[in-house]
């Protein structure tokens, strides 16, 4: 029988810690502990339940980095509010926002994606949030291409992204500078430039389904600005392939009638048919 998420949550953020101190508190009582070692199991105490909290919040984290990297958008999304809703302490909500935004960037949602990184308060250079700049930074590049603001996403790249890379040389870091960094000249019209950036990683078979399905969908867009079509095609479909859930590839809105009418009067305006 599968529980539900709400008994889910009572058993683990409420009857687990009251099962702890009744334990403690039995264990006081039938030692006939007095004085210093009621005091020492006190301490114990809250030593434990401070990492029942710190494993509860690194098995979120590893939860949601794993529907980051398998590209669940829906699922991510729904882990991020349901943790956003039940939390007591807010000091663990920029993560959460962050996560937030990371769903809404794979379900092509970009406002949505920008309201929930503007509530995560990080700022460029400030303390709060800094462990999570990085991932935040990638969002917003992310966020900001697909609204077509290539000269803020070069400012967040070149601000937050690039300085991550010599901090922290991983290749992980710098895999994610490459994507930011394809995704920035893809925007300010550089397809070339951005395609030879991830062309290299698409068959890295050691980054998860997710991660890969987004580099073919900026490879796909690349081949797209390009005018091969013919590849464009075969990596849009590996993209859908490896990350069915997730919308990374971004169909043309069919222009309206107005909008056709226009572009004809001015090409008509343009070119006049001889008299």
């Amino acid at each position: 029988m599968k529980l539900t998420p709400g008994v889910r949550h009572f058993f683990d953020a409420v009857a687990m810690p009251i099962a702890l101190c009744l334990i403690y508190t039995a264990f006081v009582i039938t030692a006939d502990a007095t004085g210093t070692a009621r005091i020492l199991a006190g301490v114990f105490l809250g030593v434990v339940l401070l990492l029942w909290l710190a494993f509860r919040r690194l098995r979120v984290h590893a939860a949601a980095a794993r529907l980051a990297a398998i590209g669940e958008p829906v699922e991510l999304l729904a882990l991020a509010d349901h943790e956003l809703s039940r939390r007591w302490l807010r000091n663990g909500d920029v993560a959460l926002h962050v996560y937030q935004a990371m769903a809404y960037n794979l379900a092509a949602r970009p406002v949505e994606a920008r309201a929930a990184l503007d509530q995560a308060g990080i700022k460029p250079g400030k303390r709060r949030g800094r462990s999570w700049q990085l991932l935040w930074g990638a969002a917003d590049v992310d966020t900001r291409t697909q609204v077509g603001d290539a000269a803020g996403a070069r400012k967040t790249f070149e601000t937050i992204v690039v300085p991550f890379a010599s901090v922290m040389p991983a290749r992980g870091v710098n895999l994610m500078v490459a994507e930011c960094e394809a995704r920035v000249r893809l925007a300010e019209g550089d397809a070339k430039g951005a395609r030879e950036l991830v062309a290299p990683h698409v068959k890295d078979m050691r980054l998860g389904p997710g991660a890969r399905a987004q580099l073919y969908a900026i490879l796909s867009m690349c081949d797209t600005a390009l005018g091969d079509e013919k590849s464009a095609a075969a990596a849009a479909a590996k993209a859908r392939e490896l990350a069915p859930k997730a919308t990374l590839i971004r169909e043309p809105k069919p222009a309206s009638d107005a909008k056709i009418a226009n572009d004809a009067k001015v090409d008509v305006e343009a070119n006049p048919p001889p008299s």
